[in-house]
This record gives C-alpha cells, structure tokens and sequence, in this order.
C-alpha cells in the first residue's frame, strides 16, 4: 500500500463534513437507496505518482504533507551584468553563477533554460510569435573550463536504468530548443558546488509577444526570463526541463541575485530586489523623494518623463548602472522606460503574524502618461499597496521590503514576477485593482511556495484567483444577497460554470501545456477557485483558512507537489478527502443538486433529493415551515457514494412546509439553481 495511495477508501461510506452551525446531520435512517439506470460514477482513491511514493520512502516528503526530515532544495547564486542598447533593442550580458547540489545525488549534467529561444525559428511553440533569434550564446565555461558545443551525448541521461555507468562522453553542450544540457568534465558531488560563467544576448520581442515581457519600440523594455537559468532539480523529478512553449509557465528554484544593469541615462530601472547605489544613479532630490514617501504613505512623484527628468538622476554619462541585489527569489526581472512616471509609497505589514509593530515595504509603480493608462495615475501605487496590506492579512505577512509594479508592453492582463508585477494599460480603475490584486497575489503562490507552474498551474493560478476574491472583499465588503458587481468570487463561479453547462468542464491535473487555451484560464483559475470556495464550504472558513495558511508555510522556499497540499489538507481537517480531491481535480465532473419532490407521506414530509450531475457534495437543506420557522439539516456525501442517484429525506409533516432550498448559502458550484428550490402553491 505504501505505493499506492496518498489517501485510503476503505471508510468511504462514513466520510462527511461536518455540519454548519444551526445543521443538523441526518442520522436517522434514511429510506432505501435506489440507483437509476446506469447508476453514477463513485470517486475512488487518489494515487501518488511513483516518484511521490519513492521520495516518501527517501524521507523527503511525507503523507501528512509536511516536508520530510531529509527534504532538500537546490539552491544557486547569480552575479550578472548586463547592458541595453535601445538603438538596437539588444540586451546583453555575462553571468558567473554559483551552483550549490544540496541534494544526496551525484549530478553529471546541467540543464540550463534559454527560454527567449522561444522566438527562434523553428522551435516549437503554442502560440504565434514574433522571430527573434533567440538567445545568442557566447563563452560557456563550467569551473573555468571552456565548454563547447556538441551534437550528441550530452542530452543523454548517463547512467542506465541498470544503473551502470555508460561509456564516456566528451564534456560540452548541446541546446534543444529553450534548454541547454551541459555535460559536466567531473561529476558534481552531493553537497558540492560549481560554478558556470556564460555570456549572451538577444532582442526583447516587439509587444505584443507572449503577454509576459518584451518591448515598445525602442523606448518601453521589460525582461522577463532574460538570462540563462538553471532548471530546477527536485527530490521528486530529479532535473525537471519541460519545454517552454509561450503557454504554461514556469518552475524555479529559489536563488540569490546580484545584478548591474546598465541602460540610458535618465531612464529609471524598476527591478526585483533593493536598489544598492541609489547614491550612484538618483539625484539628492529624488532620494529625498524617496524617503518622504516611506515615511509620510504618501504618495510622491520619484521623476517624470520629458526635459524635467534629468533633474530626478545624477550626472553620470550617457549611461547609468543600476545595482539591485535580493536574496532567496526564483527569478530575477526588471524594466526601463524614457516615458515613465516613477510613483512611490509604502505599505505597513505586520513582521510576523503576532507582532506589535507593522515593517514598511517600499512600493514603486511605473506607468506612461496615456489615456489607456489613465488608472494609472489614479491607483497604480496605492492598489499595489492595498494587495500587499490585504494578502498579508489574509496569508502570511510579505517577506520582502521593495514590491513594484510596472506599466507597459502588455495587451491586457498582467504578468508576475518576485517583488514585481507587469501589467496592461486600464483606463477603469477596478479592473486595474483586480489585475494589481492578482499579479500581487503572486507573491505568495508561487514566489513563495514554488509549484511546478509548467505542469500544475492550478497550484498557483487558481489559488492566487482564490486569494484575489478574499483581499478584495476585505477592501469592498462582503458581497449582498446574490452577490454584488465587483465581487471576484461570484464572477469566478458565473465563468466556471459557464464553461461547465457548455459541457466544457475539464480535469484540473492535466499539464498546462496540454490544455486547450480557450479553457486555460477559466479552468485553472476560476474553476479552481470554485474549488477552494466549495472545500471551504464544507470545512468551514475557520478549519480551511487554517489549513490553507499551513499549507502555505509548510512549503515557503520549496516545492510542493499536489498530493502535498491534499495531505495537508486533510490533516489539517482530520479528515479523508480523498473523493473531493478525485471529484474536483482529477474528474471533469460538475454539480447538479435536485429537488425532484416534496410530498406527504402519512404523519411526515418526504423531500427527494435527486443527485443529476457527476459530482457527489454534501446536500444542505433549509427547509421553511408555515409562520417562518427554518430547519436546516444535510446529507453527508457518504449517501451518494454507493452510487444511488435519489435519497428521500423525511421530516415532521407540522408545522406545513412550504418551502425547501437545496444549499441555500450557495457555497457549492452548481449547475442550475433553478431546480434546487420547490416552493408550495398559495
């Protein structure tokens, strides 16, 4: 069994949640199941991948969904420079990186993501793309010894599935696609390091690319996943090197960086991490500016575009370098523009989540004056303030002491990197604080607990869509009956179960890479957060928020896998879970509770509940008798996991019903409300 399942089915039939405040449970019998034709499918466990179950057996990972005792995560040290020259759009760059093998595995090989090979001709892709080249590779060198290119062997795993060691190979390299394998001349040992010294270049892609980095001509540049990076090794997949394709996105291990950007004087650098020579760059004016706006939470024009702008720098040349160092991130980005407005203020957050005294983080906001970025002005640094205030509240307190977000280059949408958002132009200022809201959210899942995005964006996406709908509810109040406009989650249930009555539901486990992109979104987002809001429905805000958070800390700075946060979940609960998580992740299943009757039989009420979807939930009641007394009661979910498709539910005839609702707080996303209300004729 050890093998098999991260959660056992053998007590299925006594599996239920418990009941709200003012529920009651029905434990009394019920009337004799009956099973319509075909009867209906009935969840079974959730099976762990072998590599999950090996890594259990190695002490890495464990069935509660706490990391193990012997857990492990690469780690590496990146010192670039690099250097933009708008008159050709090429940015270029050499890196000297420090490698650290944490792992007890010897490595014999390297894998190095070049993703902006994306836009090289002939490689694949999920969407169209404007051509670049790609990355332009210079000197590769690995413990200072010159690496060179090589046509075969090197993309090989060297040992055997005997685990004999294969004949040897040449040390070099050989590029395929947007992954570079490098063949090491000595083995890296477990708890060693090396280093490996590249330079490169390339051209940003003109906007719109992929919708998560580029350029505007030659005066708005944003780079996202720019240079050279190493791939993640994990306790799990050992190197884990799926393609990028432009569609899903990304796994990274946490790292160091200390990085020198040089760009036009005058131009200011909006980056990850804390800017270390602000003397060297800014003006004393602006740096005044700038500590104005941490202290006072106003918030302060840093510099603006046009002729003024040189008065906010210092005097230093046609170009400046900008030097930004942070620590424990999975990526690095940055972005300059000649037509940017540089807006700053703070945010106060607690220190830990039961200190007396709030920390202040820094927030920047970048944005070019322009009707489509009218919001801008209005709410770019004080939404991004509100996000990291209200997700800190909500989560855990913001680790870092700088966040920025940036304007530009985008069609629509936003896009997240640490410490750091890009987002769209808005003219509305709510979309704007939604979008701000999410990339922001961001900063949790998966700059924090870094998921595997590639192969599971559910982790990230749909949790951060979660995570969205609480913070701004913080901010807007809780919606009214039926829901309101600007309420995120009851939008997020409208396109979920838009999809699903269109008979698009989908299975949540697939890799995003193999998802149908016209249902990406409304799947791994909004279906996912239904999810979470219906899992909260039958844990209870106080029991789900709780294991939620766990979760989350349990996996900052590592990399969970799903059967993590269902065993955390479950935990957390005391509770097996294991037909939800087959139900909502693994199944394309949707709800459609019934009320197919409600008629008296002899000195009681018969109510027949009729399950018409896949899904099997919990069935909560409120049923109102004559003079308005309400009862409420629920059928555990156990009743439906024999496969019946009907259960009768029998209640005291006196006082009259006159009224019955299938979930009447609407915590479950259900296909047709319609039919979950029966109501007696006058």
């Amino acid at each position: 069994m050890a093998a098999a399942a991260c959660f056992f089915c053998a007590c299925l039939l006594s599996l239920s949640a418990a009941p709200a405040a003012g529920q009651t449970r029905l434990s009394v019998p019920l009337a004799p199941a009956t099973t319509a034709a075909g009867g209906r499918p009935v969840p079974g466990p959730v099976y762990e991948i072998p590599e999950f179950s090996r890594a259990v057996d190695r002490g890495t990972r464990t069935r509660t969904g706490a990391p193990g005792p012997a857990y492990w995560v690469q780690h590496a040290r990146y010192t670039i420079d690099a250097r933009l020259d708008v008159a050709t759009n090429r940015v270029s760059g050499h890196e000297r990186v420090v490698y650290l093998n944490n792992s007890p595995d010897t490595i014999r090989r390297i894998a190095v993501y070049l993703r902006q090979n994306a836009f090289a001709a002939g490689n694949p892709r999920r969407q169209a793309a404007p051509i670049t080249g790609g990355v332009t590779l210079g000197r590769v060198l690995v413990a200072g010894r010159v690496m060179m290119p090589t046509s075969s062997g090197v993309a090989a795993d060297p040992i055997t599935a005997a685990g004999k060691a294969r004949p040897a190979h040449t040390a070099g390299y050989v590029v395929d696609g947007t992954v570079m394998w490098i063949l090491l001349a000595a083995p890296l040992l477990p708890h060693d390091s090396t280093h490996l010294d590249l330079s490169w270049s390339y051209v940003p892609p003109e906007s719109p690319a992929d919708g998560r980095q580029g350029r505007e001509g030659h005066h708005v540049y944003f780079m996202g996943y720019w240079y050279p990076q190493i791939a993640v090794y994990d306790d799990v997949s050992g190197w884990v090197t799926d393609p990028y394709l432009l569609e899903a996105e990304f796994y990274m291990d946490p790292a160091d960086y200390d990085v020198r950007v040089t760009v036009p004087h005058a131009w200011p650098v909006g980056a990850t991490g804390h800017l270390e020579n602000a003397a060297e760059v800014l003006s004393p004016a602006a740096i005044a500016k700038l500590a104005e706006a941490r202290r006072t939470g106003q918030v302060i024009h840093i510099a603006e575009p046009g002729p003024a702008a040189a008065a906010s720098f210092a005097r230093n040349g046609e170009t400046a370098t900008w030097h930004f160092s942070a620590s424990d991130v999975r990526d690095f980005a940055w972005g300059t523009s000649d037509r940017y407005v540089w807006d700053a203020t703070r945010a106060l957050v607690p220190r830990s989540e039961n200190a007396a005294a709030p920390d202040t983080v820094d927030i920047f906001s970048f944005f070019q004056i322009s009707k489509p970025a009218a919001a801008w002005a209005l709410g770019g640094a004080r939404f991004t303030r509100d996000a990291i205030e209200k997700l800190s509240a909500y989560l855990w307190p913001y680790p870092w002491a700088e966040m920025t977000s940036m304007e530009g280059v985008l069609e629509d949408g936003g896009m997240e990197y640490p410490m750091m958002t890009l987002i769209s132009p808005w003219a509305d200022t709510l979309s704007l604080a939604g979008d701000l809201m999410h990339e922001t959210g961001h900063m949790w899942f998966p700059m924090q607990v870094g998921s595997n995005e590639t192969r599971y964006p559910w982790m990230d996406e749909g949790f951060t869509q979660y995570d969205v709908a609480q913070a701004m509810r913080m901010i807007y109040g809780e919606p009214r009956t039926g829901g309101r406009p600007n309420d995120s989650e009851q939008g997020q249930r409208a396109l979920y179960l838009g999809a699903a009555r269109a008979g698009n539901d989908m299975t949540l486990m697939w890799p995003g890479d193999l998802y149908p992109q016209d249902l990406y979104f409304v799947m791994f987002y909004d279906k996912t957060a239904q999810v979470l809001a219906a899992l909260r429905g039958i844990l209870g805000e106080e029991t789900f928020h709780q294991g939620f958070r766990e979760y989350g800390r349990r996996w900052v700075g590592k990399h969970p896998y799903p059967y993590d946060f269902f065993n955390t979940m479950s935990q957390m609960s005391a509770q097996d879970l294991s037909w939800f998580w087959t139900t909502w992740f693994y199944e394309p299943w949707p709800l459609d509770q019934a009320i197919a009757s409600v008629q008296p039989q002899g000195d009681s009420t018969a109510i027949t509940i009729e399950d018409r979807g896949l899904a099997p939930m919990p069935v909560r009641l409120a049923i109102t008798r004559t003079g308005g007394e309400v009862q409420r009661l629920e059928l555990p979910v156990s009743v439906w996991l024999t496969g019946t498709r009907r259960q009768i539910v029998h209640v005291a005839s006196s006082p009259a019903v006159v009224k019955v609702v299938i979930d009447p707080d609407a915590l479950f996303p259900d296909m047709d409300r319609g039919n979950q209300v029966w109501q007696s004729r006058p």
